[in-house]
């Protein structure tokens, strides 16, 4: 008979890397002992498992070095076990993900109770030695068989309510088909995804940076939509990952920097060309012919490439530093601009900055959405700007929602904004016209204070 560690490893780890695309993770058993019954398996016989997934936010990480964070990571999963007992079982799956199973769950109300003991126990204030901190975990949960028969449908939806979970103010959220909307666990989306391209499906949406001091355009982030013939507009958030687990990742994104700069061309002409941003999967690194093809695709629009901006995650940029420096110093060398996306939620470390051929770094919209509130969040932006000023780069702050927030940020210097303050994203042919109207309202107002 299988032990349960074995049973985990064979059994469920496979659809946890296949979901969230990571690498073998750290296991952490609660209680080595699971009985005689093979522990997991009984996911598949009895309707008592109830897997959470407790996304704990990294806010904190920028002020930490990565021994402290590893410690506050060490401290999170120690408060877990704290409150499971022996027949439930704790997984970290990622950098600051873990995998919590408990058994003998009677229904979702006794889930959701089970949900917010666990945050209240992460709530508590973490002491590392040199100062305090906290934590902010969202958690989703779902219930085996109600919310997915295999452990990949179980996964699935569990992580269809994490992504809820994120969007509310309780900060936790148990699977249900009306918070599922768009029916994603029982979609077979693989080989929609790949008839895409040819359906004309994908399309691109522009969502407006603006120079702080001045007011003027800066330029658009390019955001992927895929509006599907039956299903209309599904989530990045969903598809993404999975195109990425699939390798049809290279393709969409050469698409999307291939109708970025093609968009460019049909954008108003400026003594200061507008810039166009596009996130870059780190698996793009992987196939050694990224510099060629972003050199091909500007040779095709006759477009200068001083005009594209790719946009890196800082965690994904420390996966493979090495191969992902040289390639990001062959893009610049070609004119393209290197923004690092996300800033603040990894490991930030002052010693890589030396070696990365970034302009820009982007402020994650978490810190800038609650820094009128909170000082620690107040303490990294500003801490953020000094930085990169301190290294030439520019800032950009996404994110911003109200006047208040962008009136803030250029006190602290902040250099460029994006956010709903100023524009949701919107197809080419709105952001156009938005484009011409508010440059219209800057100049006269530029006109009436020169």
């Amino acid at each position: 008979e299988l032990s349960a560690e074995r049973h985990v490893l064979e059994n469920v780890l496979p659809f946890i890397q296949q979901r969230w695309n990571t690498e073998p993770p750290r296991i952490a058993l609660l209680g080595t002992s699971m009985g005689g019954q093979g522990g997991l398996r009984l996911a598949y016989k009895y309707p008592d498992i109830f897997p959470i997934v407790a996304a704990i936010s990294p806010a904190v990480d920028f002020q930490m070095k990565l021994a402290e964070g590893d410690e506050v990571l060490a401290e999170v999963l120690r408060r877990m076990r704290q409150v499971a007992r022996k027949q439930d079982l704790v997984l970290r799956i990622g950098n600051s993900e873990f995998l919590f199973f408990i058994r003998n769950v009677h229904n979702e109300g006794h889930a959701s109770l089970a949900a917010i003991k666990l945050l209240q126990v992460l709530d508590e204030t973490i002491d590392t030695g040199n100062r305090q901190l906290k934590v902010k975990p969202c958690i989703g949960g779902a219930l085996y068989p109600d919310h997915g028969q295999d452990s990949s449908m179980l996964l699935k939806s569990t992580e269809s309510a994490l992504l809820d979970a994120r969007r509310r103010p309780e900060s936790h959220s148990i699977f249900t088909e009306e918070r599922d909307p768009d029916n994603l666990t029982t979609w077979n989306i693989e080989s929609d995804l790949e008839a895409a391209i040819e359906r004309d499906e994908f399309e691109l949406h522009f969502q407006p940076q603006v120079e702080i001091s001045s007011g003027r355009v800066y330029g658009a982030e390019a955001l992927l939509r895929w509006k599907h013939s039956k299903r209309g507009y599904v989530r990045p958030s969903y598809f993404i990952p999975i195109a990425e687990q699939s390798n049809f990742i290279y393709e969409i994104t050469n698409w999307t920097i291939r109708s970025a700069l093609w968009s460019v061309t049909e954008w108003p002409q400026l003594d200061e060309p507008l810039k166009v941003s596009v996130n870059l999967s780190p698996k793009m690194f992987e196939q050694g012919i990224l510099t060629e093809s972003i050199s091909d695709i500007g040779n095709i629009f006759a477009v200068s490439l001083e005009c594209l901006t790719l946009e890196i995650t800082e965690t994904a940029l420390m996966e493979q530093m090495s191969l992902t420096v040289q390639v990001l110093n062959e893009l610049k060398d070609l004119g393209v601009n290197i923004s690092i996306d996300d800033f603040g939620t990894g490991y930030s470390s002052m010693s890589y900055f030396k070696s990365i051929p970034a302009n820009e770094l982007k402020i994650d919209r978490s810190f800038v959405s609650n820094m009128m509130d909170n000082p620690m969040d107040l303490h990294i932006v500003r801490t953020i700007t000094d930085m990169a000023q301190g290294f030439g780069l520019k800032v950009v702050a996404e994110g911003v929602e109200n006047r208040g927030e962008f009136e803030f940020l250029n006190t602290l210097g902040c250099d460029i904004a994006q956010g709903n303050y100023i524009s949701s994203p919107m197809p080419q042919t709105q952001f156009i016209d938005w484009f011409n109207q508010y440059n219209s309202v800057v100049e006269q107002i530029s006109e009436l204070s020169g």
